[in-house]
């Protein structure tokens, strides 16, 4: 005879694990059912829709094509199951985590996904659309045709994904964090992506025109050929970022950060780099025609072939920087050696043979 709700429901709440239970025929009905857990059991097309499976496990289960729409699924673990199309559009989530398991076609649109952590999963066409997500690592997860529309996202966390057949329209970042993640040609055009963290990513050929980046680190990520035209980025960071051959016109980059970073190529004409730092930037045949670039720093850089004319200074420094071939209208307000800064250079020259002679 089939198990009834009823019978499930009193197993639970002794506090039995229901272990290779056939669950196909179990009419749902809404009550509580929280802090189950369910191990080797097949839950193909149940209709958990609005059921209370809060704080309860399942692991090793079979889950296809079933439906948990509206359900209370706060602090539910999913370990090594079976999920292909699932459906849990508009559930409560906070807590839930998923691991090792296959998800392909997984249904969390309009969900909150609070804390909810993702850990080498396939989420293969999966649809996160219009969801809010805070909090939420994903990690090593397969997801190509990952559906992120709409979705509002704080302090999300993406580890070593492939998101570059992922759908990112009408996306909203806020320290959102990115670590060794491939976003390669995706367009972040007019998006919000405030006080992110894009460490180390690939970003080459991504569209940033007019994008708010303030405050968002790029340190170490590829951006090559990569569009941040007119891009809100003050404060950002490109320490070690490669931005060979990429265009930022207009873009607005004040007390933004930049040394050691691959500038080649680059076009930054009319942006504004007041009190940006560039030390040790490679900016051959860059140009940086009508910047803005007052109390600027580039210092150390390889500025070599690169173009300044229209460009406004004031105090813009180019101590030690090659300057091969650059071209200037004028050098009003330039600063080819900093006195302070070559008085401490000297200091630490006599410093270092002071302790040779010594020794």
């Amino acid at each position: 005879m089939a198990m009834r709700a009823d019978d499930v429901r009193r197993l639970i709440k002794k506090g039995e694990v229901l272990i290779d239970a056939d669950l196909r025929e179990v009419a749902w009905t809404a009550g509580d059912y929280a802090g189950a857990v369910f191990q080797r059991c097949d839950l193909r097309g149940c209709d958990l829709r609005g059921v209370d499976l809060r704080d309860s496990k399942f692991i090793s289960c079979r889950l296809e094509q079933s439906r948990w729409d509206g359900a209370c699924l706060n602090d539910c673990i999913f370990h090594e199951c079976e999920a292909q199309g699932v459906s849990m559009r508009g559930a409560s989530a906070a807590g839930m985590n998923w691991s090792q398991s296959r998800a392909n076609g997984l249904d969390l649109r309009e969900s909150r996904l609070d804390r909810c952590n993702f850990l080498r999963t396939t989420l293969n066409d999966a649809d996160f659309s219009s969801a809010a997500m805070y909090q939420c690592p994903l990690s090593e997860c397969e997801a190509r045709g990952l559906r992120l529309d709409d979705t509002v996202q704080d302090g999300v966390v993406y580890f070593r994904m492939d998101l570059r057949q992922a759908r990112l329209a009408n996306i909203d970042w806020q320290s959102v964090v990115c670590v060794e993640t491939d976003l390669s040609r995706q367009d972040f055009a007019d998006r919000r992506l405030e006080r992110c963290q894009l460490t180390d990513c690939r970003l080459d050929g991504c569209d940033f025109s007019g994008a708010q980046l303030s405050q968002t680190s790029f340190k170490g990520a590829s951006l090559r050929e990569a569009r941040l035209t007119g891009a809100q980025a003050s404060r950002a960071i490109f320490v070690q970022a490669d931005l060979s051959r990429c265009v930022a016109d207009g873009a607005r980059l004040a007390q933004s950060l930049w040394p050691d970073a691959t500038l080649d190529g680059a076009s930054l004409a009319h942006t504004d780099l007041t009190q940006a730092v560039l030390h040790r930037a490679r900016c051959a045949d860059a140009s940086f025609a009508g910047a803005t670039l007052d109390y600027t720093d580039f210092s150390y850089a390889d500025l070599t072939r690169a173009d300044f004319r229209g460009s406004r200074m004031m105090r813009t420094q180019y101590h030690r920087a090659l300057t091969d071939e650059a071209r200037w209208d004028a050098k009003e307000g330039m600063l080819e050696r900093d006195p302070l800064l070559f008085e401490a250079e000297l200091w630490s020259a006599r410093r270092v043979t002071t302790r040779r002679d010594s020794r």
